[in-house]
């Protein structure tokens, strides 16, 4: 069995042009949005549902149904149930079957930047460590971790604009 261990960041208000500013505030409820329904962040999920909540919403637990065509999971055309952990206002953590976890961070770096980093420790049952298997692996779940970041991101930006425009 392999455990990939995989961390990826982008600053959550980039050199963008469009002048919109997302605050703590805007990223932890979209956070929180994402935690029931992530299929509206992740490329990779596309439908989900709330099993249960518990601890005033900081537990949920939920199933998520991976892309059928997200060749780089092992886990597409399924339905992964996960437990995720709400730890205002930093991040979020996810427990998937066997023991994987997943965390999404909020972090601030000089002038106040915010952050968003997704952590993976990704644990393959199927792959031996070292094997070009392995490799593979890596990568394939690497660019799960940046569509993740990224798609979370420009839906927090769009969550934005769209409340802006209402207003």
């Amino acid at each position: 069995m392999v455990t990939l261990h995989i961390a990826y960041t982008e600053p959550v208000n980039g050199n963008d042009s469009d002048g919109l500013i997302l605050t703590r505030e805007d990223v932890w409820n979209g956070l929180k949005l994402k935690a029931r329904r992530p299929e509206v962040f992740i490329p990779s999920f596309d439908n989900s549902r709330v099993i249960e909540e518990r601890e005033n919403g900081n537990v949920i637990i939920r199933e998520a149904h991976v892309a059928a065509d997200l060749h780089e999971s092992p886990m597409a055309g399924k339905w992964v149930r996960e437990e995720c952990r709400l730890h205002e206002p930093i991040g979020i953590y996810f427990t998937l079957p066997g023991g994987s976890i997943v965390q999404n961070i909020i972090s601030e770096g000089p002038n106040k930047s915010l952050f968003l980093t997704f952590t993976y420790d990704w644990n393959l049952p199927d792959i031996e460590p070292g094997t070009p298997e392995a490799k593979k692996a890596e990568s394939d779940h690497m660019k799960i971790a940046v569509s993740s970041v990224q798609g979370t991101i420009r839906a927090l930006r769009r969550m934005a604009t769209e409340k802006s425009d209402c207003s």
